[in-house]
């Protein structure tokens, strides 16, 4: 097997001069991304990048953006998509724990960050495009085993975890697939942030296939944007999360006709508004997806036909390509039909662990009677239907998905409970029947504290990225304890059904 940029030189060779990337008035052919991202790579290889290293992005949407993770590629590293939004704590945190020694940023970053680092500007790639010349790129020998990114998840002990990603993982997802079409006639938007796996669908589905990978240009979601972005560039191929799915089939959906395949995943669907789109858009190959980004973004599709159009809930379907889904006992061993169980995975997709070698053991581990190679526990319980479709029914621990993005309830917990002013806490989800879900958090303050709402999310922003901090908090006098001593979160949930 091929790795990812051995594939993309080869769509090179075939397709010079067609668009590889679009961003605004801005594009670049496969000819000239090829050549700036082998120079780049020689740069980067110049500045002390060896197989295996591992090069920080913080970057904003941009055509450099992807010169940069394929000259990383190029390099033999291993590139960690880091948003520069994010508390420089945690950033730090994910910097450290990888040991990067080189960033490459289209931006001021903050000082902490590049001590003892180079940092390199993304644009690089312009001053030095003969730098293949003077420093030739070295060639590097990967196998398709080898990791090419590391994207950091909600973990559930509070902390992050890095998932460090085989090149054989993203083949396997965009190489030949059997649940979607990817050629050189594809436009792909690229709507995900780079830290969101998404991203690694809607770049290498185009790159590696010809296609044409047109970025969004806006900076955060506008549904208005996005409509016009879509009708624009004729985009063929798109992948959204389950909330902005709903927005958009509620207000937007006639941005969707030039669509000939949706995919989206993340959370609970709604069914009826899986429907009203199926409806207006019978050609339209409307599939919902699931996947841990420890299996390289999607493990199953649902595809969303007249003979397989949802009632009470949409399933996540069946493994693609590559993949095996497991729903197993206490005992590792297979469920009936019907009977809930453990969703593991196994199969080219599975990641080769966390960069916490110890975290991984809890998580992956080999068992030959369950299938070769690496297995992966998702934590996620399901169950087999009558038509051989897997259902979804929840977490085993307190991880959640939120707007898309894994969001563990410890980890905002303990980011609450370090605030000073908070002497007890709760986080929680709370549901609607539109499918969509929020963050909950009630708070207990010291009792010298006088400390509102607003200023409660200005602190935890110094903590957590955005879409980990609660949508809701409500400040209590007193917490409801249970006769464990724990705070109740039964009695918390009949207080929110009451307000």
């Amino acid at each position: 097997m091929l790795t990812i940029h051995e594939t993309f030189e080869i769509q090179a060779h075939r397709l010079p001069n067609k668009v590889a990337v679009k961003f605004g008035d801005e594009s670049m052919t496969y000819a000239e991304l090829s050549n700036c991202s082998t120079a780049f790579a020689s740069y980067l290889q110049h500045n002390g990048c060896k197989p295996g290293d591992v090069v920080a992005v913080m970057m904003s949407r941009s055509i450099d953006m992807v010169v940069s993770i394929l000259a990383i590629l190029k390099a033999g590293g291993v590139y960690l998509p880091l948003a520069s939004d994010y508390p420089i704590e945690r950033n730090l945190h994910c910097i450290d724990e990888t040991n990067v020694r080189l960033i490459i940023s289209d931006s001021n970053i903050h000082p902490k960050l590049t001590e003892k680092r180079i940092l390199i500007s993304a644009d690089a790639y312009k001053s030095v495009n003969t730098c293949h010349e003077t420093y030739p790129l070295t060639p590097v020998e990967l196998h398709a085993d080898a990791p090419c990114y590391i994207v950091y998840t909600s973990g559930s002990t509070g902390d992050p975890k890095g998932v460090i990603a085989p090149h054989r993982g993203v083949m396997r997802l965009v190489i030949d697939p059997n649940y979607i079409r990817l050629n050189e006639n594809e436009s792909i938007l690229q709507f995900a942030p780079l830290s969101f796996d998404a991203a690694t669908f809607e770049i290498w589905g185009a790159l590696l296939n010809g296609g044409t990978l047109v970025l969004y240009s806006g900076k955060a979601l506008d549904p208005n944007l996005l409509a016009f972005e879509l009708k624009e560039n004729q985009i063929t191929t798109l992948f959204i999360t389950t909330a902005l799915f709903h927005i958009i089939a509620s207000h937007f959906i006639d941005s969707l006709s030039s669509l000939k395949y949706l995919l989206t995943g993340g959370d609970v669907l709604n069914p009826d508004l899986v429907n009203k789109v199926a409806d207006t858009f019978p050609s339209l190959n409307l599939m919902a997806c699931y996947g841990p980004t420890e299996n390289t973004t999607f493990t199953s599709t649902h595809p969303i036909k007249d003979g397989n159009r949802p009632v009470d809930n949409v399933p996540i379907g069946r493994a693609i390509s590559g993949t095996k889904m497991h729903i197993l006992d206490e005992d590792l061993k297979p469920t009936p039909k019907g009977e809930i169980g453990e969703l593991y995975t196994s199969g080219p997709g599975v990641a080769l662990g966390y960069v916490n070698k110890e975290k991984s053991r809890q998580d992956f581990f080999e068992d030959a009677s369950i299938d070769d190679g690496m297995i992966y526990r998702t934590g996620d319980l399901a169950r087999m239907n009558v038509n051989n479709d897997i259902e979804f029914l929840g977490r085993t621990d307190n991880q959640v998905k939120i707007r898309g993005f894994r969001a563990s309830l410890e980890e905002i917990q303990s980011a609450i409970m370090k605030l000073t002013v908070v002497e007890e806490s709760a986080v929680m989800v709370e549901k609607f029947e539109s499918g969509d879900q929020i963050l909950v958090a009630y708070v207990q303050l010291k009792k010298s504290a006088d400390t509102t709402v607003k200023q409660l999310k200005q602190l935890l922003s110094e903590e957590l990225p955005d879409y980990l901090i609660p949508n809701k908090i409500n400040i209590n006098t007193a917490l409801p304890i249970n006769k464990n001593g724990k705070v109740c979160k039964k009695s918390l949930r009949i207080m929110n059904e009451k307000h």
